[in-house]
């Protein structure tokens, strides 16, 4: 099951002066609105701060290297320079089975990594098997601390971060194994010899908030398939068994400053027009209906290769043929986002 590990985890969800179920339809029928608008608490829907966005917080390559790589025998090394946005990267296989990424990304996975990995532990399309009846014996507490406290040691800050937890047993997994192995996902001989208690996991996720807002960061708006929100999606993503953390991979988290300005915002009605307008122009018989609404603040490089921020409305909308897309409209001009 999924669950919020800290007050932190209702900043989305929780209900203000704003937050309302917002319900419309469009003249023609072809668009409706049936959604609860997802906004930060103590937000009036005016304006927020401006933010000024600095650098993407790279980890710390030395301590993190101190801390999960010195002393150690290494097998494998290897090396890419670095480039005018990004640092270098190191990757390193050691001996004991462990492998350590220091760069761009900071990742490190353990010899039994690649069994979650193969059946695809964290993927939303698994997320009903977490409602199981059978839990996982890794307390969601503990898995966090050790998450927060590997962050910590890679030079990552964990107060603004938001975790979720979402816990999967022994026989759990191996029924999504069987699975893969049916649909042809997985071959035969790649199995686990055997899923035991020991091998229960809890997985953790987390997403920045700067100021309480939820940070989009700039992977996201690469295409269709990556623009989705959901726990997967979250810059931080950790799979943690009863031997301790298994894989941790961290992207996307941003080191933002306030610059003393506000930014006003549009009412939700404006944003609701474009969406309308979208919609309504395409020349099909279908009818969309937006089933989600969640305020964002948006990391991304603009055209001058520069690094900035901008306040979003995320959209999911859905058509009569079960098809969902996602749409992103600036906070500020009211004008969409268009998704490479």
């Amino acid at each position: 099951m999924i669950s919020g590990i800290c007050a932190l985890s209702l900043i989305m969800l929780t209900q203000n002066a704003y937050a309302q179920t917002y319900e419309k339809e469009s003249e023609s029928g072809k668009v409706r609105f049936q959604c609860e608008l997802e906004v930060p608490e103590n937000w009036n829907g005016k304006e927020i701060p401006k933010f000024i966005l600095e650098s993407v917080h790279f980890v710390d390559s030395e301590k993190t290297y101190a801390n999960f790589v010195e002393g150690k025998e290494i097998l494998e090394h290897y090396n890419t320079p670095a480039s005018d946005l990004y640092p270098e990267e190191n990757y390193y296989v050691l001996a004991d089975g462990t492998n350590v990424g220091i760069g761009m990304e900071f990742g490190v996975s353990t010899e039994k990594s690649a069994y979650y990995a193969q059946i695809g532990v964290t993927n939303t399309e698994n997320m009903e098997k977490f409602t199981s009846a059978t839990e996982s014996i890794v307390n969601d507490q503990d898995a966090v601390q050790k998450v927060k406290e590997t962050l910590e040691n890679a030079g990552y800050a964990v107060e603004n971060l938001v975790f979720q937890t979402s816990s999967l047993s022994a026989d759990i997994l191996r029924e999504i194994e069987n699975q893969y192995v049916a649909e042809g996902l997985l071959e035969e001989s790649k199995r686990k010899p055997e899923w035991t208690n020991e091998d229960d996991v809890c997985i953790v996720y987390a997403r920045q908030t700067v100021s309480g807002i939820p940070v989009y960061p700039e992977l996201s708006v690469m295409a269709q398939a990556l623009a989705y929100d959901t726990p997967e999606s979250s810059p931080v993503v950790a799979v943690c068994s009863t031997r301790g953390i298994e894989s941790l991979r961290v992207y996307g988290l941003y080191d933002f400053q306030e610059d003393g300005e506000n930014v006003p915002l549009k009412g939700f009605d404006e944003i609701a027009a474009t969406v309308e307008t979208k919609y309504e122009n395409l020349l099909d018989e279908s009818t969309y209906t937006v089933t989600r609404a969640k305020f964002y603040e948006r990391a991304y490089i603009n055209e001058d290769q520069q690094y900035t921020a901008e306040p979003i409305w995320y959209l999911e909308i859905n058509d009569n043929n079960s098809q969902k897309y996602v749409m992103l409209v600036n906070a500020e001009t009211g004008k969409e986002i268009y998704l490479m």
